[in-house]
């Protein structure tokens, strides 16, 4: 009997350890996470483009006639006013031509000045009178056709500036070339060019400012202001050309130097921002969150659209409101209602 009572009390006991067991098993692990608040995201971020620095004015310079380059008066770098001589061709042709005008033109004045007083006093027929006046007219429009002919073998400056390039010498012909002759930049004032992404062209607007570091002068910051924003992409890049306007009185900078540029955005709304981290993507590409409850016990998923990316964090544009705690770190241990410990 002692035995039979003995092995029920084995049993029962066996049967009591298996049941703790099973009830252990089956206990829910809290995942470990750290938790952040949902907070606001400041009101103005910025937008990075490379830029290249172009003069405000480029005049591709030509000569006015033919013949061969028998002078160059000026080399690239040079600062030039306006009418400064550049560069001549040879115009012993067109000197001779002026010479012959000029005697004409002053053999025709003579004749001129000595008929008038005759024609004054009513001693020459009116007939002649027509005459010498359509003569002495017609010396003078060959004398100012001759110069202007002349002056056209000298090519000048028509604005002050600076020679950017020099595509020829003396001895070469003075029309043949695909090349301008001389080309003048100004560069008082300079255009930063910048290429601008389809989704981004709408934010650009004239009048806003932009700040731009050059790499070839060591770093050194300027500013500027949006003055044109083009409205037709570029066929093959599908880019929006926006240019910034920069004072460059000094000549610090050169046409092609290579910048890095920073346009300042301004948003009438304040966004959310969360950690980079508490963004995940399901299978589908969504993105989602794990909102943290009340009572801090579990975490629960929720989908969320996010926005740019800030020094702070990302944006959220929905599926979150300001204060809500979610989870920072440890997502990718978590499932849906999830136990989590903080």
């Amino acid at each position: 009997m002692k035995n039979v009572i003995c092995a029920a009390m084995i049993i029962a006991i066996m049967m009591g350890c298996g049941k703790a067991k099973t009830t252990l098993s089956n206990q829910e692990k809290a995942v470990k996470v750290i938790t952040a608040k949902v907070s606001q995201a400041e009101s103005s971020y910025s937008l990075r483009y490379s830029g290249t620095i172009e003069a405000s004015q480029t005049i591709p310079l030509t000569f006015q006639t033919t013949g061969t380059v028998e002078k160059i008066y000026a080399e690239v770098g040079d600062r030039v006013k306006k009418g400064q001589l550049l560069a001549s061709t040879d115009n012993s042709d067109m000197l001779n031509i002026y010479n012959v005008t000029l005697a004409k033109y002053e053999q025709a004045r003579d004749a001129y000045n000595r008929l008038k007083s005759v024609h004054d006093q009513g001693s020459l027929p009116e007939i002649k009178w027509v005459e010498m006046e359509t003569s002495m007219e017609q010396a003078k429009s060959s004398l100012e056709l001759s110069k202007n002919n002349l002056d056209k073998c000298n090519m000048r400056a028509p604005v002050d500036g600076l020679v950017g390039r020099r595509n020829i010498e003396p001895g070469q012909s003075a029309i043949g070339s695909s090349l301008s002759p001389i080309e003048l930049v100004k560069i008082e004032t300079v255009f930063v060019k910048v290429a601008v992404p389809e989704n981004e062209i709408s934010r650009i607007i004239k009048g806003q400012k932009a700040a731009f570091s050059v790499s070839a002068l060591d770093g050194k910051q300027f500013s500027g202001v949006v003055t044109n924003v083009s409205p037709v992409a570029d066929v093959i890049s599908r880019t929006y050309t926006v240019k910034i306007t920069v004072e460059n009185l000094k000549y610090e900078l050169k046409p092609g130097m290579v910048c890095d540029v920073t346009i300042n955005l301004k948003r009438e709304t304040v966004s959310l921002v969360v950690p980079y981290k508490a963004i995940s993507k399901d299978s589908e590409g969504k993105s989602f969150v794990f909102v943290v409850s009340p009572d801090g016990r579990r975490a629960t998923k929720q989908n969320v659209t996010v926005g740019n990316y800030r020094d702070s964090g990302i944006e959220v544009l929905s599926g979150l409101t300001l204060g809500e705690v979610i989870v920072s770190e440890g997502c990718e241990k978590l499932t849906n209602s999830s136990l989590i410990s903080l």
